[in-house]
């Protein structure tokens, strides 16, 4: 009886939380995400892979905040995660666009080990996790149409690091805290040194109070 409250609970944070940010999931995805939620809180008994161990903030602050890009993304495009960690943004992503295409990677071997496994207990299709640092990579011979990341709270060396795997046109979404307007003047001017264009920038609430948030589009030129 507790589990079966515990997920009606579950599905109406999400589905509410999810609707407050734009994005609307089938009753298979919100199982998806059950799914997802008992194998990060099982995992996280033996393996550090996230400092937020309550359900709720997991749902608010990981599952929703991934998703907050996704009204702003093509839903069948290539994307590239750049330390994702327990798969965060893309694995979201992924789950609520079943089109896109996925990689993943990860430093830590522990993270790879977990999300390998998510992947096979969710059965997606057209999402690989790649074990290295990225800054060991080498350029590809096919380019990702998006790279995405929130794993880096500055900037700069984001900027740096990415850039050469972005064609023409190609698009790097940065997931941020809060910032304001002065911040994206000077984010504007950054993103010109390296060859992009400031496309977008969205700054929103995470539901449930949950904080601030900025979202990043930056082309490049």
């Amino acid at each position: 009886m507790e589990d079966k409250l515990a997920m009606v609970k579950f599905e109406d944070v999400l589905r509410q939380a999810t609707h407050k940010v734009g994005v609307s999931l089938s009753d298979t995805q919100i199982g998806l995400f059950g799914l997802y939620l008992r194998e990060l809180l099982e995992w996280n008994k033996t393996f550090n892979l996230t400092s937020i161990r309550d359900p709720e903030d997991i749902i608010i602050k990981h599952f929703v905040d991934s998703l907050t890009p996704l009204p702003y993304l093509e839903l069948s495009g290539e994307i590239l995660d750049i330390g994702p960690g327990a798969g965060f943004p893309s694995l979201p992503l992924k789950i609520a666009a079943p089109e896109l295409q996925v990689q993943l990677v990860e430093a830590n071997r522990k993270k790879v080990s977990f999300l390998k496994h998510l992947i096979r207990t969710l059965k997606l299709e057209s999402v690989t996790v790649l074990h290295s640092r990225f800054e060991h990579m080498r350029l590809p011979e096919q380019f990702f149409s998006t790279i995405i990341s929130r794993a880096f709270t500055r900037l700069e060396p984001l900027l740096k690091l990415v850039t050469p795997f972005l064609q023409p046109g190609n698009t790097l979404v940065v997931m941020l805290g809060p910032t304001n307007v002065e911040d994206h003047a000077r984010f504007a001017d950054l993103a010109l040194t390296e060859g992009l264009g400031l496309d977008r920038t969205v700054s929103l609430e995470l539901p449930r109070g949950r904080g601030g948030r900025t979202l990043l589009f930056l082309v490049k030129i």
